[in-house]
């Protein structure tokens, strides 16, 4: 059956945001073209084939691209009798009804069959089915060597119960003809499947009394051969004799986590050669060997099948980071674990592949010396470990400087690589930096210690995802200098950042009493406050005049450093729009409304405040065709809209889209918080600036009447009341009476002439 690739073209559209994947279609193997009754398997590079579950499709292991094995299928052979012509050249069908070991030795496999025959069960006709697993070689010349002569430790390898490839399931358990031991049976990623971690060569050869898979090498029952014990992991390490004292030095929880079977966990281990651990417990004490040995224990059961990339992560129990190295040299697949300096430990390959009820054994020919030993101090003094983390740059810059660092205290180290420098030396931004980072060596020590960050445990290894910034006091004396953190989830997962630097690989390298993280960026140290930007830029006067009289400074950003985003308009962006109708550039009246009362710019100044440390644009953590969603200071949330052409436009809810401003400048770094630069200012919304931005007139009319025109002290009555009816009615209520007659409201926009700095009046 083949397994199908589907060239995928995905659109997916949210507010007009496309994303678009084509997966190239895999190379298969093609056996028809060879004749019929061929199939295909891959071919390993010592010549073996290596049984798919599904059709071989072109591969690279440890390396080396696999090669297609085209041979007859099972349960037929080459023919050397024309039988169907050219095109049929395995017609020969292999005696299917024949009991089991005549098959096997038929197969060229007469050593193993020897074993076989011994037990009448697999002779017998109409009997139980059994699964047969025959080792490489042919020839059985290991078979002496593990069994020796044991002919019913050999019935290891038959399972009670006839089942196909197809069948043999991840985590299936099979009975075998050995006191009922159970074989384990697993699935590799790629397809191929493990007996044991010994995998299936070829599949499916039909015999009288059951069926035949071929593995490429011999099994060992559970309960073990000349007093090996693999009903637990730890019983496996103990009685092996070139475990033994490795597993002796294992911390004690940890060997009792490997001795329990029942709780449904998996191991795997990599125990050096006795004769390399023995060298080692002279140099360490007791606590730093159960370190070492606990770092060779990772969780999960990893067989060498596993292991077929040409490099892969390692992760122990602690969560420290190694890698596996798989190459091949000359014939032969070679596997080693890669320690954090670059040294590489070779798996031994007929030690490897033990397994165990709860776990699996692979044997290396020395220890890897975990980082978690070294101090900071150690790894510098080690040029090695730097250079194979390519981070040796920012190591040799810090061997000359004061660190200000001791035993007591917990670090994360943020070290760019080596390319960081050459971004640093060309990003335009951080030019004036670059050049003060040549020549001035205090600055360059304080930019150093600015990736240096003290914590009390919670930098020590970074998991989980957290979609908010941090503060982290860095390391340089007598300074409020902060770093922060930064989670962003895009399409290939969550990623950590310090300010702008991109983590790409987590966990972090553990030393003793600090972690190492790797960034692909410098970070370049503020050495303003958000207040001292503005001052000193011209187009902020207005917003610097909002900022100062809603005291920003004392409420606001001193109080949140460093999580502070500040959108500031420049001073264009208050130009009312409206003023182009007159040919004039016009402040807009909400700023003379701003200006003139406290508590709306506070407002208005919260409004533009988000409590977070964002960075934006070409270094920042916002992708193309994204919308993201922050509160501001001022308890209105704001949407942040970045389009397919990457311009960054800010509103809310009910706020019209025209209305937006957009980001013309962004990443004005301060040591309080960030700046960005909008293009329009962002209107402030009437539940939380309620602004009279309108002329409002009442106009009541009255009328009077008089009982007579001969009123007391008025003289040319008739004359007087023609011009001021109310108010002579009003001096003689006794003989006049007031009338309101109606009453009309005039409304007109107040277009006020608050001319803007630079601009006509």
């Amino acid at each position: 059956m083949r397994t199908i690739l589907i060239l995928l073209a995905v659109a997916f559209t949210v507010t007009a945001i496309n994303f678009e994947q084509t997966l190239q279609a895999p190379q298969y193997a093609d056996p028809d073209k060879y004749g019929y009754r061929m199939c295909a398997s891959w071919q390993l590079p010592d010549g073996t084939p290596l049984y798919s579950s599904c059709d071989p499709f072109a591969i690279n292991r440890c390396g080396v691209q696999l090669k297609f094995d085209y041979r007859c299928c099972s349960g037929f052979q080459h023919s050397h009798e024309s039988l169907g012509g050219d095109s049929n050249p395995c017609a020969k069908l292999v005696p299917q009804f024949d009991d089991c070991p005549s098959v096997i030795e038929s197969l060229g496999f007469r050593k193993f069959a020897s074993y076989l025959k011994s037990r009448p069960e697999l002779t017998r006709k109409n009997g139980q089915p059994y699964t047969i697993f025959v080792p490489l070689p042919e020839d059985g010349s290991s078979l002496d060597r593990i069994y020796g002569g044991n002919d019913q430790a050999v019935s290891y390898h038959v399972a009670k119960g006839r089942y196909y490839a197809d069948d043999l399931k991840n985590g299936l358990k099979l009975q075998s003809l050995f006191n009922n031991e159970p074989i384990e049976i697993t699935r590799a990623a790629c397809g191929s499947v493990n007996v044991e971690c010994s995998e299936i060569s070829q599949a499916d050869i039909e015999c009288g009394s059951g069926l035949i898979h071929i593995i490429r090498r011999p099994l060992v029952p559970r309960s073990g051969l000349e007093g090996l014990d693999k009903s637990s992991v730890m019983t496996l390490l103990r009685t092996n004799p070139e475990t033994r004292e490795f597993s002796n030095d294992l911390p004690p929880s940890l060997q009792n986590d490997l001795s329990r079977v029942e709780d449904g966990k998996f191991y795997t281990v990599t125990a050096p050669s006795s004769v390399s651990w023995s060298a080692l417990r002279s140099l360490y004490s007791k606590e730093q060997l159960q370190t070492i040995a606990a770092s060779h224990v990772s969780p999960g059961l990893k067989c060498t099948s596993n292991i077929v990339k040409t490099e892969q992560p390692y992760q122990d129990m602690k969560g420290q980071q190694m890698t596996v190295e798989c190459g091949v040299v000359g014939s032969r697949e070679v596997r080693k674990i890669v320690d954090a300096c670059g040294e590489g430990h070779e798996f031994i390959d007929e030690h490897s592949d033990q397994v165990a009820a709860n776990g699996v054994v692979h044997v290396i020919k020395d220890p890897a010396i975990p980082t978690s030993l070294l101090t900071l101090k150690d790894f510098i003094d080690r040029p090695e470990c730097a250079k194979h983390q390519n981070i040796d740059k920012f190591i040799n810059y810090l061997k000359d400087c004061d660190l200000y660092m001791n035993d007591a205290d917990q670090y994360a180290v943020i070290a760019p690589e080596n390319q960081a420098f050459d971004w640093w030396s060309k990003y335009p931004q951080f030019q004036a930096e670059w050049q003060r980072f040549q020549t001035d060596q205090e600055y360059r020590c304080e930019t150093l210690r600015y990736h240096i960050v003290k914590h009390d445990g919670n930098l020590k290894d970074i998991t989980e995802f957290s979609g908010h910034t941090e503060g982290h006091r860095t390391n340089n004396k007598g300074n409020y200098l902060y770093e922060t953190t930064y989670f962003t989830k895009g399409k290939m997962g969550s990623t950590l950042n310090w300010h702008y630097s991109p983590v790409n690989n987590l966990p972090p390298i553990q030393l003793k009493g600090s972690s190492i993280y790797k960034t692909s960026r410098l970070n370049v140290m503020p050495e303003k406050n958000i207040t001292d930007i503005l001052e000193e830029r011209e187009d902020f006067s207005h917003m610097n005049s909002i900022t100062k009289i809603a005291q920003m400074d004392k409420k606001v950003f001193s109080v949140n450093a460093p999580k502070n985003l500040y959108l500031v308009p420049n001073d264009k962006g208050w130009i009312d729009k409206r003023s182009a109708q007159l040919g004039k550039e016009l402040a807009s009246p909400e700023l003379a409304r701003y200006k003139s009362q406290p508590v709306l710019a506070e407002n208005f100044a919260k409004l533009n405040t988000v409590p977070l440390y964002l960075w934006g644009g070409d270094i920042g953590y916002f992708e193309k065709n994204s919308v993201h969603r922050f509160m501001s200071t001022a308890g209105v949330e704001l949407i942040f809209w970045m389009d397919s052409n990457g311009v960054m436009r800010i509103g809310y809810e009910d706020l019209q889209l025209s209305e937006w401003p957009r980001v013309v400048e962004f990443n004005l770094p301060g040591r309080d918080g960030i700046t960005w630069v909008l293009d329009g200012f962002l209107k402030c919304p009437n539940s939380l600036c309620t602004l009279q931005l309108e002329d409002r007139d009442t106009y009541t009319f009255y009328t009077a009447a008089c009982q007579t025109h001969d009123l007391p002290g008025e003289t040319d009555v008739r004359t007087a009341f023609q011009n001021h009816p109310t108010e002579i009615a009003k001096r003689h209520p006794d003989l006049c009476v007031v009338i309101k007659q109606g009453e009309v409201t005039t409304v007109k926009d107040i277009f006020e002439d608050v001319p803007s700095a630079g601009h006509d009046d």
